[in-house]
């Protein structure tokens, strides 16, 4: 016997097939959020208690911002002012219990300087990819990543006021 499908009628296969597929991504989409979650997590584990940590220990009042900074350790940089209303910046190594090794400066940040530095010393073939407080040598800079004219990934680091350059360099392209 022949079977016959109206016009609206689906075939018991194609439900299934429909059914199963979009269960796989229902599930694939579940453990991407999970993934990203948890590495989110990871990401910023420790930012309320290096804010509270540099509070108590230095003369930063209200913290605007907390972010990661990866040198020679892991820094979490929290950036807000002090008593009198003057933007401060402090660096604290990720679980660094120490009130010593923080990092604490009042110096103004200026990133669109750094920026147009950046770009005129760069030039028309860089590509801006990132920029960040970060250190240079224990002293706090700004760190600027990009890729230039032949796709390199490149690192550039200037002073807090963006005026001077303190160094620059790009990563070979071998491994593509």
């Amino acid at each position: 016997m022949i079977r016959r499908y109206s016009r609206f009628t689906i075939p018991k296969w194609a439900k299934i097939t429909i059914l199963a597929v979009s269960a796989v991504l229902l599930l694939l989409l579940g453990c991407g959020i999970y993934v990203y979650y948890t590495a989110e997590d990871k990401r910023t584990a420790g930012f309320e208690s290096s804010e509270t940590f540099v509070a108590e220990h230095t003369d930063l009042e209200e913290a605007d911002e907390v972010t990661r900074f990866n040198g020679e350790h892991v820094y979490h940089v929290v950036t807000g002012k002090q008593a009198d209303g003057q933007e401060a910046i402090a660096y604290r190594i990720k679980g660094e219990k120490d009130p010593e090794q923080i990092i604490y400066t009042t110096e103004t940040a200026d990133e669109q300087q750094a920026k147009s530095s950046w770009q005129s010393a760069c030039g028309n073939n860089c590509e801006l990819d990132d920029i960040r407080l970060g250190l240079h040598e224990d002293e706090p800079a700004w760190e600027i990543t990009f890729h230039d004219g032949e796709d390199r990934l490149g690192y550039s680091y200037y002073t807090l006021d963006g005026l001077e350059q303190l160094e620059s360099f790009a990563l070979s392209s071998q491994y593509k």
